[in-house]
């Protein structure tokens, strides 16, 4: 026969039904603190209550608080006291804002860790810092190795701000000269600027008013921002470039209708790139003042308009400086300055030997021998065109007058290549016109040496030579005499 349970009985059930009671009123009074994992924490960093509680700790019995599963999830419990937060999130901006998961609150604040624990702090090791706009890159130890920890650079005060002297303090351990300096420049916001990355990345200088191109792009930013001026600089570029005592009072401030930010130099003349020393004839490089020590200014030679030179203002400075000189060259070579001069005293300086070597009896000619008129460009430099070839060998030997003169003098001409004998044939000296038939640069054998090529090809078998070798006698005859094979 089976034992019946004692559960069934009486007894049993009126015991089953105390404990559960019991149960129940230990749950209703602890309010679902038995199921709680931990004690919420009762740290506070701000002194304003939200939705009436100083911390977590205070609504510690309240679970339905925080926790309504299947009808709200948590973040928006949070932001429900939380409101600040919640205005981030929507806003997408601050921490919060940019946060991928700014709905999963307990991500980085899990509660239920006991009184001292810090919601603020806790999770801070796994917190991405590169969502803000300062990389940790370079700042993952300091300048002794230690390992920099996030109150190192923040201050525990609810919002995590960042302390700036914390920034100066590290970094003037390093090089107390340059933060000093660096400081005094450019003021002590060190994350109004920097990115912890070495950049200036905070700050696009692109957006605003004055675009960095060129060489500006190299100019360091105090060289703009003097004593740490930021807002509400002039761009103007008088108020960094002071005009040019060369062109004062002659351009408008307006710099930038000739100058660019490429740089100051070429300048942009009527809508074209202009540099005076390269784009014109004359150079300015030996005329940035007078004999007086003034500044030569543009006006001091385009007294008319930039556009517009007048040839008398050099003899007029000039003449100041030497009158007698002046007076004279004007009279030999005339008043075109311009024709003879490039503003680096070509002809003082001018070596003629790069351009026409004069020797021999050139070495001595007036300069107007060879530049009539005062022509000097584009000068004839041929021998003809100041020779006129002589009649006793006209037409025949060309205009290669090197070959038998040279500027020693003319006569006696030289036969600079002539290597074959002039007295072939033993009947005494030839003249040029026996090989030279046509002309002087050519010449042949066969007006006395029969030229029948099977012959002379038969002959020359063993030496095995091409029809052109046939053809050029003195190639193997250059003495004049037959030479028989060694073979």
């Amino acid at each position: 026969m089976r034992r019946r349970s004692t559960l069934l009985t009486l007894p049993g059930v009126l015991i089953l039904a105390v404990l559960l009671t019991a149960l129940g009123l230990t749950l209703w009074r602890q309010g679902g603190l038995a199921f709680s994992p931990g004690s919420l924490s009762s740290q506070s960093k701000s002194e304003s209550k939200k939705s009436g509680f100083q911390s977590h700790a205070e609504f510690e019995g309240q679970c339905s608080l925080c926790h309504q599963p299947l009808t709200s999830i948590q973040a928006d419990l949070c932001t429900a006291c939380h409101v600040s937060v919640g205005e981030q999130i929507t806003m997408e901006n601050s921490l919060h804002g940019i946060l991928d998961n700014a709905k999963r609150c307990a991500d980085c604040h899990s509660d239920h860790q006991g009184r001292d624990f810090d919601l603020r702090l806790g999770n801070l090791d796994d917190f991405n810092h590169s969502l803000v706009d300062f990389s940790l890159i370079w700042h993952q130890v300091d300048y002794s190795m230690g390992p920099i920890d996030c109150l190192d650079c923040h201050i525990s005060d609810g919002q995590l701000s960042v302390s700036i002297s914390s920034c100066s303090g590290c970094h003037a351990d390093n090089d107390l000269d340059f933060i000093t300096t660096h400081k005094a420049d450019f003021g002590g916001e060190c994350i109004a600027c920097h990115d912890g990355l070495d950049s200036m990345a905070r700050y696009d200088h692109s957006v605003s008013e004055f675009q960095l191109e060129g060489s500006h792009i190299e100019v360091d930013c105090v060289g703009c921002h003097l004593e740490g001026q930021f807002p509400d600089l002039p761009g103007e570029c008088a108020a960094c470039h002071a005009e040019p005592a060369v062109h004062l009072g002659v351009f408008s401030v307006e710099c930038a209708d000739c100058h660019n930010e490429k740089s100051w130099k070429p300048a942009l003349f009527a809508d074209q790139l202009f540099d005076h020393n390269i784009d014109t004839s004359f150079s300015l490089v030996m005329h940035a003042q007078d004999y007086s020590g003034e500044a030569i200014t543009c006006a001091s030679c385009h007294s008319n308009g930039v556009k517009e030179f007048q040839a008398a203002s050099c003899s007029d400075c000039h003449t100041s400086g030497d009158q007698d000189f002046i007076t004279q060259h004007e009279a030999r070579l005339g008043g075109n300055c311009l024709e003879c001069h490039d503003g680096v005293d070509r002809m003082r300086d001018f070596d003629h030997q790069i351009v026409f070597q004069l020797d021999g009896g050139h070495a001595e000619l007036e300069c107007l021998s060879c530049h009539v008129n005062q022509q000097f460009q584009n000068t004839p430099a041929e021998c003809k065109d100041c020779h006129p070839e002589p009649e006793i060998h006209a037409g025949f030997f060309g205009d290669s007058c090197e070959y038998c003169h040279s500027t020693l003098s003319w006569y006696p001409a030289l036969l600079v290549n002539h290597q074959f004998p002039m007295d072939h044939g033993d009947e005494g000296q030839q003249e040029c016109q026996v090989c030279h038939v046509t002309t002087y640069s050519k010449f042949t054998c066969f007006e006395c040496h029969e030229h029948q090529f099977g012959e002379i090809q038969e002959k020359h078998e063993e030496v095995n030579l091409s029809t052109i070798q046939l053809n050029d006698c003195t190639e193997c005859h250059i003495d004049g005499l037959v030479h028989e094979s060694s073979d």
